[in-house]
């Protein structure tokens, strides 16, 4: 029978650099482990053996999506429990609890301190903090680990990790700013899954966190928190390399707005005081497009008139202009080219239509005419696809419109 394991562990510096002794939990039982399907990425057998006390970087891990979760829930404890700032994930800390985590799958162990095993038996290589620092490196003043072992979903281990107190202590710290989070499913070790949790603060690090450190948003509309209250007076803002903002009071909260395009974002602050200034910045993915594009408009549109039967086909042509990526109104208005045709409407906005008819003012001559028209769009500025051309022709003819075939009308992109 297997059990759910997990430990806790913390350590800090107070204001003249002295370390406290740090406090280790006893592993505690929390019920019959309910196992799925193990993932077919099974590190200990991946070719990765880690030995030693750490310090290598990009560790891979089983699932990255469960380690972003498990950030997400601890985010959301900590709004929930007192409205405590946001933890900033870092690659340091990342690489850290990948780590450990991996390496007590590997080494089929379960403890804040590493180990490696020689000829069969467990040998201790370094301590917690050790591990932690050889990727988090100087400067810190608040360090924290808890572990966990046998819980196969985030919300399980995080749920463990909540209902115990000294787990849910480094959870709720207020003096941690940092944290990273490693996942590791090792098959034949006692546990299967192993789960660590790293936190840090350093003195000199102010991190800017937008929305709660979520991977992804569907709206360009964030929150932003920033730590240096009691150190900034004030901080500039920008997105990705476009321009700063000016200079403005500084402050913990702020909306703030992405670029409307689709993909990964940056936002970078700039913070100062009279003496001195730093910089820190966060991203994130914006799921979809919120620039307008207009579009639902063919490429091309054909007509044809019969003067033995002095009919068009089609008589008349309805347009739409839309906006297929948002849901803002576009203002349009709609030149010509050509007089052989009139437009019902030169301008509108969504969901206003046009419709261009095809006429003759004196009598038709056998031939081909062309024109064309050109949508564009007044509002909003910068709308993709705007302006929009129609190459429009007429085909004159003699004989009925029975003998032809016509295959396309109106031709769309």
């Amino acid at each position: 029978m297997k059990y759910f394991a997990f430990l806790c562990i913390i350590l800090s510096l107070g204001s003249v650099g002295a370390a406290a002794h740090p406090q280790i939990s006893s592993t505690l039982p929390l019920g019959e482990a309910l196992f799925t399907t193990p993932s077919a990425f099974a590190l200990g057998a991946a070719g990765i053996c880690y030995t030693g006390c750490g310090g290598v970087p990009g560790v891979p891990s089983a699932d990255a999506d469960y380690e972003q979760q498990v950030i997400e829930l601890v985010n959301s404890q900590r709004l929930a429990n007192g409205n405590l700032p946001p933890l900033k994930r870092v690659d340091s800390l990342t690489d850290s609890a990948r780590y450990h985590a991996t390496d007590m799958g590997q080494d089929d162990y379960f403890n804040h301190d590493s180990y490696d095993r020689v000829n069969g038996a467990l040998v201790r290589v370094c301590g917690t903090w050790d591990r932690v620092l050889s990727y988090y490196g100087g400067g810190w003043n608040a360090l924290a680990e808890n572990i966990a072992a046998g819980y196969s979903t985030p919300e399980a281990v995080m749920t463990g990790w909540m209902n115990s107190a000294g787990h849910r202590a480094n959870i709720l710290n207020p003096n941690l700013r940092e944290i990273g989070v490693g996942y590791a499913i090792v098959s034949g070790s006692s546990y299967s899954r192993y789960w660590v949790q790293n936190f840090g603060s350093k003195s000199a690090c102010y991190p800017i966190v937008i929305n709660r450190e979520a991977a992804a948003t569907d709206d360009y509309h964030v929150s932003l928190y920033l730590y240096g209250a009691d150190v900034w007076t004030e901080m500039r803002l920008c997105n990705d390399a476009d321009t700063w903002t000016a200079w403005q009071p500084f402050q913990s909260h702020l909306a703030w707005d992405l670029p409307q395009t689709k993909g990964i974002h940056t936002v970078t602050v700039e913070m100062r005081n009279s003496s001195s200034g730093t910089t820190s910045s966060d991203t994130i993915y914006l799921s979809r497009d919120y620039l307008a594009t207009l579009g639902n408009l063919p490429e091309a549109g054909t007509f044809i008139y019969s003067i033995s039967e002095g009919q068009f086909l089609p008589e008349s042509l309805v347009l739409s202009p839309q906006n297929i990526t948002s849901d803002a109104t576009l203002a349009w208005t709609v030149a010509q080219s050509g007089d052989w045709f009139t437009l019902s409407s030169v301008s509108g906005n969504t969901p206003d239509t046009f419709t261009l008819s095809p006429y003759f003012s004196n009598p038709p001559v056998v031939g081909t005419y062309t024109g064309s028209i050109t949508v564009t769009v007044t509002q909003p500025l910068n709308t993709q696809n705007s302006p929009q051309s129609i190459n429009l022709t007429l085909h004159v003819i003699e004989s009925p419109m029975r003998r032809i075939y016509l295959p396309l009308v109106c031709r769309y992109p």
